[in-house]
């Protein structure tokens, strides 16, 4: 819990202070040392961790946090699907794209994509079901909640 609040804060932080109403995140890191599998590259877990970061700048920068918070909503990763093209070596900088890109039943679909210059290394499909007062949130009920905050894929 502390690694992953400490891990989430600078981006979080970030994002607040740079909070424009973009509806595509992007963010950039470098690959850690504390990263690498025995391999020599970024292990595969720690995908899930920056697409996450990629997510929670998105929530915040989009300012859909706010409408969900003040709605009594919290979103949960129902779904996610990684496809790795590329590895990623040390200290390698590279960018998380991410962007909300429709609805599909009561899921909200995410595309993320992570570059290295113009070449993708990994991309990740995300589907987030909200949780309300009265539980998980339809289709229909979950419409206006994301009304104006979807991007082209």
């Amino acid at each position: 819990m502390v690694r992953y609040l400490a891990r989430m804060f600078p981006v979080v932080l970030r994002a607040q202070l740079g909070r424009d109403g973009r509806l595509v995140s992007r963010i950039t890191r470098r690959v850690r040392l504390s990263e690498l599998d025995p391999n020599g590259h970024m292990n595969q877990a720690v995908y899930a961790q920056v697409f996450e970061m990629g997510r929670a700048d998105w929530v915040v920068r989009s300012r859909a946090w706010e409408r969900w918070r003040d709605a009594g909503l919290h979103p949960v990763v129902a779904e996610q699907r990684i496809v790795y093209r590329r590895e990623l070596r040390p200290m390698t900088r590279y960018a998380i794209e991410s962007r909300a890109v429709g609805i599909e039943g009561r899921l909200l679909r995410f595309g993320q994509t992570l570059t290295v210059g113009d070449r993708m290394h990994a991309r990740c499909e995300c589907g987030l079901l909200f949780i309300g007062p009265h539980g998980v949130l339809t289709g229909e009920a979950l419409a206006p909640h994301l009304d104006g905050l979807l991007a082209p894929p």
